[in-house]
């Protein structure tokens, strides 16, 4: 009898394994590098810039069908958010910069072509939240905001179990004030991401 049973468990097994091979592979992770490029803004008086930067984004992807599929992202990056008074008569401020931590947090519905071809398109657009955090400004607090994002890019065959990733995302998102009025524009940015790096399949 134990006999058996570890046969038949041994048969679903073979069975199960059978059918994800069959199925291909569902979910995969990524690792990138980045670039940010934050549009500047302008409002109550007040012109923000931010400097550009490189940053890493970690990335999870299950595909429920060949085409269809939900993503989760992580990113991290740093660079300067710069703050000047637009009155030049009598400035409120001296121009000055934030240096700050940006994380960001999202989920994306994606949409894939070609899902077994070498060369696989793919389009999202998701959303979730970036935080600004400030490395050294005592007034300030982090900020955080909701974010719009959206992206394309292929992802380019190099084994069955992994691929090069490239591809841009964009965000539209409020602009960051860390907590201090005087700062605060009121404008809506966007900063664009271009992206690349390695995808490993499972």
């Amino acid at each position: 009898m134990k006999d058996k049973i570890m046969a038949g468990l041994l048969s679903l097994g073979l069975l199960a394994g059978a059918a994800c091979a069959q199925e291909g592979n569902k979910q995969d992770v990524t690792v990138s590098a980045l670039g940010s490029f934050q549009q500047g803004t302008n409002g109550n008086g007040i012109n923000q810039t931010a400097t550009n930067s490189a940053g890493v984004l970690f990335s999870y992807r299950y595909f429920f069908t060949d085409h269809q599929g939900v993503e989760l992202n992580y990113g991290f990056s740093r660079y300067n958010q710069d703050f000047a008074s637009l009155n030049t008569t009598a400035p409120a401020f001296a121009p000055f910069g934030v240096t700050a931590n940006t994380n960001e947090a999202t989920a994306s519905y994606v949409y894939r072509f070609g899902a077994r071809h070498r060369l696989r398109p793919f389009i999202s657009a998701g959303t979730g939240a970036l935080m600004f955090v400030p490395n050294s400004f005592a007034s300030g607090s982090t900020s955080a905001t909701p974010d719009f994002v959206y992206g394309a890019g292929a992802d380019i065959a190099l084994s069955h179990k992994v691929t090069l990733r490239l591809g841009y995302r964009g965000h539209v998102f409020e602009a960051p004030d860390f907590g201090v009025a005087a700062l605060n524009t009121g404008s809506v940015t966007h900063m664009a991401e271009p992206f690349g790096g390695l995808s490993f399949h499972f």
